[in-house]
């Protein structure tokens, strides 16, 4: 028998109020204690004192993370982990096991990619705007690509980039997904045509008709595309579409990508700064789509699923799924 059986207490902190609910219903027979956002100093007290799991926003689990004398697992409902690294990993790692919301946002994530593909290549949103001129483009807007002829070139490959594989290898596109080293066979996804080494970006860039970054925020990552290393996209025109971190790129650099005709265009959820300021020119560079860091907008159902798979193997005292590693920045 597990020696964490007896824990039937779970403590559930989110700007999202139905994440509690949508765990209680999974998880009948635990005591779902479902926290004010807003902590009160009876609610903080109450975690303080009692809570040996949470299921938080990232900025309760920094403002708990050394206070709870009883925490061993904090789950946050967010995807990204800079923030958690940054404020309670600075120093040494928490006592306690930390993750990540994994698998809860792949499928959006990977519906916007494809959508977004869909737009541009079926020009949706130059045909919105000629409805509203009355303005009828037949030949203009016949022009477009199959996709099963199109390449896609996924910049990390974790579970959102899978899940980005799997969906653009559905309509026929070639996938090449390039990590940092080579991955395992059991880690490699069937819907990736190839693996590519980061060391090969080049390379990468030259084949892509489109080129998606799901890459996390590290001191390795940061700036990966800066500079003129699009200019290697010149030849195929490649969209770059952002989903990953803003840092990946600094503006003045996409804008140069932009300007000087190395990329076609750029779908951005993801900024440096965010929200985007009203003054830079992305918000009026042609073929630019700008969107308010939605891609992946919490679904309740889908994080209460990722979290209860997870919590079975913790009663279980077995590994945990998506645990942030703070050695390596992700």
């Amino acid at each position: 028998m597990s020696k964490f059986c007896k824990m039937t207490q779970v403590f559930v902190s989110s700007v999202d109020s139905k994440i509690a609910s949508a765990v209680q219903k999974l998880l009948p027979s635990v005591n779902v204690v479902d926290v004010d956002i807003n902590l009160s100093a009876s609610d903080k007290s109450n975690i303080e004192e009692n809570a040996e799991i949470l299921l938080a926003d990232t900025p309760v689990i920094i403002d708990l993370a050394g206070k709870a004398k009883k925490l061993k697992w904090a789950a946050s409902t967010w995807a990204g982990v800079e923030r958690l690294i940054k404020e309670i990993g600075k120093e040494k790692p928490p006592g306690f096991t930390v993750t990540r919301m994994g698998g809860a946002y792949s499928r959006v994530m990977g519906e916007y990619v494809l959508g977004y593909i869909l737009t541009k290549e079926r020009f949706i949103i130059e045909v919105a705007k000629d409805q509203e001129t009355q303005s009828w483009n037949n030949l203009k807007h016949r022009n477009y690509r199959n996709l099963a002829e199109l390449t896609i070139g996924i910049l990390g490959v974790g579970d959102i980039g899978q899940e980005v594989a799997r969906l653009c290898n559905a309509v026929g596109m070639t996938v090449i997904g390039v990590t940092r080293t080579e991955p395992t066979e059991e880690k490699k996804s069937q819907a990736v045509s190839q693996y590519r080494l980061m060391s090969e970006l080049p390379s990468v860039l030259k084949d892509c008709d489109y080129v998606c970054n799901i890459l996390p925020s590290t001191p390795e990552t940061r700036g990966t595309l800066s500079g003129d290393i699009l200019s290697h996209c010149k030849n195929k025109k490649s969209i770059f579409i952002n989903i990953g971190r803003g840092d990946i790129i600094d503006e003045q650099s996409l804008i140069t990508a932009l300007k000087e005709g190395w990329i076609g265009g750029a779908v951005l959820d993801v900024f440096q700064k965010e929200p985007l300021p009203k003054e830079s020119p992305l918000w009026s560079l042609p073929g630019v789509v700008i969107t308010p860091h939605i891609a992946g907008a919490t679904q309740a159902n889908l994080v209460a699923s990722s979290f209860v798979d997870n919590y079975k193997l913790f009663i279980e005292n077995k590994p945990l799924k998506y645990q942030v590693d703070f050695q390596q920045g992700y």
